[in-house]
């Protein structure tokens, strides 16, 4: 039988590289989205060197939603099966009453289209593994209203939503769906929070979060899983 196989999506960088290295780091081969293909494919060469997995990069928009599915389903038939989706992807405009509403547009299009058409595309392969899990990277803003970031905070309210009623209709099928909601992490997404890296989740919390829960019993389901940080001891928090 073929190894597991993990779909991650923002993996050439921050939270998506981590987990992508996570899974590598257990065995999983990869197949690793982002936009970015020369970081994308420095990302697949460390992985493969390390750990010895398959790792295949797959450049696209996500937001160009037919061709990205269409792209990421062959690489899932070249690789034979698929276990895990993980929806790392995002992307952070700054703005409530004064925000574009061509940013919140883009936001609402990456941050929850986008994931929608990949788990939707991506549900037959995950139920034909047996237990198939979907993890979705939402943030705090997600289930905290922010002043500043009223436009992603609507994206990733949304992506809870979703995120929350996919599991719920999925559980018959087999395939568990967790939306993990951090608060600022230690990325370069969170270099403009104000906060010093001492005050940020690491990235390696995600990984640590995604392990504990699927290493829960088969009864267990976690729909969602908010992780908090130290409040800033100055600035105000700008984004999660």
């Amino acid at each position: 039988m073929s190894r597991h196989v993990s779909i991650v999506t923002g993996a050439s960088r921050g939270i998506g590289r981590e987990i992508a290295r996570y899974f590598a780091s257990h065995g999983y081969d990869l197949i690793l989205v982002a936009r970015d293909e020369a970081k994308l494919a420095e990302v697949a060469d460390a992985l493969r060197a390390e750990f010895g997995i398959a790792a295949e990069p797959i450049a696209v928009d996500l937001s160009d939603l037919a061709p990205a599915a269409r792209a990421i389903l062959d690489a899932v038939d070249r690789m034979g099966r698929l276990d895990v989706l993980v929806n790392s992807a995002g992307i952070f405009r700054f703005g409530t009453s004064i925000a574009e509403v061509e940013d919140i547009e883009a936001m609402l299009r990456t941050n929850v289209l986008a994931i929608h058409n990949l788990c939707k595309a991506c549900l037959e392969p995950l139920q034909k593994s047996g237990d198939g899990r979907i993890f979705n990277i939402s943030s705090i803003a997600g289930v905290e209203p922010f002043a500043p970031v009223g436009g992603y905070a609507a994206s990733k309210h949304a992506l809870v939503g979703y995120g929350r009623s996919l599991a719920r209709e999925q559980l018959p099928s087999g395939v568990k769906v967790t939306t993990l909601c951090p608060d600022v992490v230690d990325t370069d997404m969170g270099a403009g929070s104000g906060m010093r890296p001492e005050e940020m989740i690491a990235p390696a919390d995600i990984s640590r979060a995604i392990d504990f829960v699927m290493a829960l019993s088969p009864a267990a389901v976690v729909e969602q899983l908010t992780i908090g940080c130290k409040p800033p001891k100055q600035g105000v928090r700008a984004e999660a």
